[in-house]
């Protein structure tokens, strides 16, 4: 398909008549046919903003700009988005480590990047309830008052949505040297630029064993790298004037 799922055509055969002949339920056909559950989802793509520790700056003001409380470490942030086929689609920063998640969602751009292109039109981002329901962004019901179906749905979507830590975690399990904050210092280390070319080397990684804990949960085969290299844009953070 133009998503990138491969199914053979018995599979899609049979996916269709069991879809035409009784009203079901997408979830009862995950069941059946034993897929991921977004493979038939609308949601496509997976939005999360990272906090990588970085040694604590010299300058006072450097420290206030780049502490995270959340973490209680100074930090730099990234916002990626991740796809079923176990790639980092789309890296923005570093910003500091104070920055909120919206604050490099508004940033990026990547909003209106999702909502001008055609190509994803139908399709959501799934975020943390930071996000919010937008056109192209989706986020778990409020559990105040939620009713059992979507109770339901927050449940599933957080199983998939792990697929973005899991990327993550593969790009520092690849790369060990990143997770060493006293070796990330800003002013003798371009820490930023690391972990970019360590997202993209994850990438490539990625294509070269053809697979990936991601999509191999989701079934879904990683590009090529001459579509992945033809495709690839480097988006530096920069801040407001």
């Amino acid at each position: 398909t133009e998503e990138g799922y491969r199914v053979s055509g018995i599979e899609a055969l049979c996916i269709t008549l069991e879809r035409m002949g009784y009203p079901a339920r997408w979830r009862e056909q995950v069941n059946k046919l034993g897929r991921s559950e977004s493979n038939l989802s609308s949601i496509f793509y997976y939005v999360y903003g990272t906090v990588r520790k970085i040694c604590r700056p010299g300058d006072s003001i450097e420290q206030r700009a780049m502490y995270n409380g959340h973490k209680r470490s100074h930090a730099v942030k990234f916002q990626a988005v991740t796809t079923p086929d176990g790639i980092i689609a789309h890296m923005f920063g570093p910003a500091q480590g104070r920055a909120h998640d919206l604050t490099l969602l508004e940033d990026s751009d990547l909003e209106n990047i999702i909502g001008r292109d055609q190509r994803f039109h139908g399709y959501l981002l799934y975020g943390d309830p930071a996000y919010g329901q937008a056109d192209v962004f989706a986020s778990p019901f409020d559990k105040v008052g939620a009713t059992r179906e979507e109770i339901e749905v927050n449940r599933s979507l957080s199983k998939v949505r792990i697929s973005v830590e899991w990327m993550f975690g593969k790009i520092i399990g690849e790369w060990a040297m990143l997770d060493f904050k006293r070796k990330m210092s800003i002013g003798n280390v371009p820490v930023g630029t690391l972990y970019e070319v360590a997202a993209i080397f994850a990438n490539c990684v990625t294509i070269a064993r053809h697979q990936n804990i991601i999509n191999s949960y989701f079934d879904v085969r990683p590009p090529s790298f001459e579509k992945y290299f033809a495709g690839l844009t480097r988006i530096s953070w920069k801040p407001k004037q």
